[in-house]
């Protein structure tokens, strides 16, 4: 599977792959700034599509300030669940971190859905805000060392 930089033409492929996780992982009304995120976009940034048979099938981002970085609106279409690439995305994310020898700590907000598969990669929950992203979706704070 590809990775590749995130470009304009992957726009409507990031928002299916992002509708298809609303009422779970997405609440409706984060579709806005997801929308708004992609548009943000340039060159310059580090979001990455992965492409499978020319669909993106999973995108995700990494955000870095000073020493530290976050992991950014990561997802993987609901039509490919369970076929590994949430892991592969995000060990593609982290081991570009874990390069940059200025990154020691990385952070990243998630649901209550996706904390133990954060946690089997060494992330630790720092705060936990019921219903933060929408009813029935805690907002989880977690982070994690690469030092």
């Amino acid at each position: 599977m590809a990775h590749q930089q995130y470009n304009k033409k992957y726009r409507s492929q990031c928002i299916d792959a992002f509708d298809s996780n609303v009422g779970k992982y997405f609440d409706l009304t984060e579709r806005k700034e997801f929308i708004e995120f992609l548009d943000s976009l340039n060159d310059l940034s580090t979001y990455f599509v992965c492409i499978r048979d020319g669909r993106v099938v999973a995108c995700g981002g990494v955000d870095k300030k000073s020493t530290i970085a976050s992991l950014d609106w990561g997802m993987v279409h609901r039509d490919f669940h369970g076929q590994g690439l949430g892991t592969h995305l995000t060990d593609f994310r982290l081991s570009q971190l874990k390069a940059d020898n200025t990154i020691d700590l990385v952070t990243i907000e998630t649901s209550q859905h996706t904390e133990g598969f954060y946690i089997k990669r060494g992330f630790i929950t720092t705060k936990v805000v019921k219903n933060g992203f929408g009813q029935g979706i805690d907002c989880v704070y977690m982070q994690c060392s690469v030092a």
